[in-house]
């Protein structure tokens, strides 16, 4: 039985989806299994696959489109005690899987192995950038307090324990269709979790391709899906008669923040004034529990944007 499980949703990555599993054929542990899930390809991505299948390597049909309901139903398969997920035009070291799971001599009984990442341009000669996971070097609570808002890593950069996800914390099949789903994802599954850290960047992930989800092309979409991520990290808190705490609120406050910034500069006027009414929403709950809160709350949220990034504004 495998020790890993490695997840892999298809969607019209052709171009790359080879190099992607020659990565993991390149492990020094041979104990994983593959489960590239096709999810609508319109291209000739669930071929290339076909060539690389094997014993370890499986090529299975999703039921529903979007990329977590793939990975839903990839899990509904895996056998492997642990899972990582892994983009079709993301790559793994080939230390990767060994260097990750040897965390576990420290403290076997862990829930998530997160590293560091590299991020690429494809087809770029400019050196890769070395990424490191929020609140690293922090606390497991200064984690999941970042995590709220967006997300903490790249998705590759992290193995999860599969009965860790089971436990309630499957993909939201309600954020598909919009980007930076994953955020929904990683919050339920570091709150309250044990995580062993590690240096190392074996997480190579590909920037800037046509197809990336992550590219903030639709302003009026990424402020949907801001809101929706928001929203559903939330609610898991309050099914759990849990509010935010201070820092929470305050990640939640620099997310719209930005937010707002990205909407006027791309002079979308009234999905900037929806970001800056949920950030000042926010900041009113938000206790002044530090110099960078206090001064938002003094000179408001457009002022302290303006004396800070130089942004106007628009007149909302």
């Amino acid at each position: 039985m495998p020790q890993v499980s490695i997840i892999t949703a298809l969607h019209n990555k052709g171009p790359y989806i080879a190099e992607t599993i020659r990565s993991v054929l390149a492990q020094t542990r041979s104990d994983w299994e593959l489960i590239v899930v096709e999810n609508g390809s319109t291209d000739n991505g669930p071929d290339v696959v076909r060539q690389f299948m094997d014993t370890r390597i499986r090529l299975v049909v999703s039921p529903k489109c979007g990329p977590g309901a793939a990975r839903n139903f990839g899990l509904a398969l895996a056998t492997g005690a642990w899972v990582l997920f892994l983009d079709a035009d993301d790559l793994i070291a080939p230390n990767y899987l060994e260097e990750r799971l040897g965390l576990l001599r420290n403290q076997p009984q862990a829930d998530l192995l997160v590293g560091c990442w590299e991020e690429f341009k494809d087809g770029s000669s400019e050196p890769a950038v070395i990424r490191k996971p929020a609140a690293h070097g922090g606390t497991d609570a200064d984690l999941a307090n970042a995590a709220i808002a967006h997300a903490p890593w790249a998705l590759h950069a992290a193995l999860v324990r599969k009965s860790r996800i089971l436990e309630g914390r499957l993909w939201s099949e309600e954020m598909d269709g919009l980007p930076s789903e994953d955020t929904a994802f990683w919050f339920p599954v570091v709150y309250e979790a044990s995580i062993l850290w590690s240096e190392n960047a074996g997480a190579l992930y590909r920037v800037q391709t046509e197809t990336s989800r992550n590219e903030i092309k639709d302003v009026k979409r990424w402020m949907h899906a801001v809101l929706g991520v928001i929203r559903h990290n939330v609610d898991y808190l309050k099914v759990r008669n849990i509010r935010p705490n201070q820092q929470q609120c305050a990640s939640i406050v620099r997310v719209l923040e930005s937010t707002y910034r990205l909407c006027l500069s791309r002079q979308s006027r009234a999905e900037a004034k929806l970001a800056l009414e949920e950030a000042n929403n926010w900041l009113k709950i938000c206790p002044a529990s530090s110099l960078a809160i206090t001064v938002r709350k003094t000179l408001g949220l457009r002022l302290f944007n303006l004396l800070r990034y130089g942004v106007m504004g628009l007149c909302l």
